[in-house]
């Protein structure tokens, strides 16, 4: 019997070891993720209140300031499209419809740029967005883990569609022409801090209707 007794407080002294262990580590996790919230926030109020700026590279310290990040978020890749199964299958009669016009016309390369379109609008809307990693760094702005420097880049604006503000940096590159970075709205002070130190925000007197549709509703300078 005191066997079976020994050998019940083992098992017991192991399960509960494992739960304070557990316990303990869910702790250290949560105490972590609220410290990194603290300091998001503190660079944030540094940043607004220009106490954190971009340094001047110099050839004596070029390595050093390469490195350095400034701000960083984590945000989907893309705006995640959310329709109902029957505003889809509106949408495909109406593309076969106009397909099918072309077909008659004999517009081949049209008929494939719209197949092509329908499939990316299928796409956008059955898969989730990913999350990715966005960085503005003394060199430039790293996104998805490939940076573009500031000399790359050429003016930057910020849009809001619905409860979403995005970031668009338009690029001196053939491709990608534009960065479209999503990002949380409080966030969006710092970042013009930050960019504007480097880039123009760009002026857009009048925002087309198919840009407003794909990008969202044009911030101007006087509301940032």
């Amino acid at each position: 019997m005191t066997k079976v007794n020994t050998e019940i407080n083992k098992i017991v002294d192991l399960i509960t070891g494992e739960k304070v262990l557990r316990d303990r580590e869910n702790r250290e996790k949560e105490e972590k993720k609220k410290a990194v919230e603290l300091e998001k926030d503190r660079r944030r109020k540094d940043i607004v209140k220009g106490r954190t700026k971009l340094e001047e590279e110099t050839e004596e310290k070029k390595e050093v300031v390469q490195n350095i990040k400034l701000f960083s978020w984590k945000a989907p890749d893309r705006y995640e499209f959310k329709y109902e199964s029957k505003s889809f299958l509106i949408i495909v009669v109406l593309s076969l419809l106009f397909i099918l016009f072309l077909a008659i016309l004999g517009q081949y390369f049209m008929m494939a740029a719209i197949i092509a379109m329908l499939f990316f609008v299928y796409v956008a809307g059955t898969t989730k967005p990913i999350i990715v990693e966005h960085k503005v760094t003394a060199k430039g702005i790293d996104t998805g883990g490939k940076l573009y420097e500031w000399y790359m880049l050429d003016s930057f604006y910020f849009t809001k569609r619905k409860d979403v503000v995005s970031l668009l940096v338009d690029t001196k590159l053939n491709f990608p022409g534009m960065l479209i970075l999503l990002i949380d709205e409080k966030d969006k002070d710092a970042l013009f801090v930050l960019l504007q130190e480097r880039l123009l925000y760009k002026d857009i007197r009048k925002q087309s209707k198919l840009d407003r549709m794909s990008y969202g509703e044009y911030i101007p300078l006087e509301e940032i």
